[in-house]
Parts: structure tokens; sequence; C-alpha cells
């Protein structure tokens, strides 16, 4: 897939416009080498919670389905 916003903006240029790939612009945060930090009471904490809130979603689908 690629970036549709850069595509915009160099739509009418004379030499065509420029495909970039999305995956070249991800954000440094969300780069798979930086997560390699120890894990902290805070990331501990948010991944319980994520985990839970995925778990009570999917028994309310199971449920009402």
């Amino acid at each position: 897939m690629y970036d549709l916003r850069t595509y915009l903006a160099t739509r009418d240029l004379p030499g065509g416009p420029f495909y970039i790939p999305e995956e070249h612009l991800a954000p440094p945060q969300f780069i798979a080498e930086l997560d390699d930090r120890p894990l902290t009471l805070g990331r501990a904490i948010g991944g319980v919670i994520s985990l839970a809130l995925l778990v009570a979603t999917g028994v309310y689908l199971f449920l009402t389905l």
C-alpha cells in the first residue's frame, strides 16, 4: 500500500507523483527494535487492562450472538 498523502501532494509535478510505501513512514515509536525495553509497572498494568477489555468484548459478543 502506498502513502496517499505523498501521492496527493506530488500528483501535479511534471515528473509525476511519488509513490512511497507506507511501511517506511512509521514513526520511531512503532519500530520493533525500540520495543526491547524492560517491562515497567505501567506497561504491565496497561497490558492487563488491554487483555481484560479484549476478553470482555469477546465474551459480550459471544453472549449476544
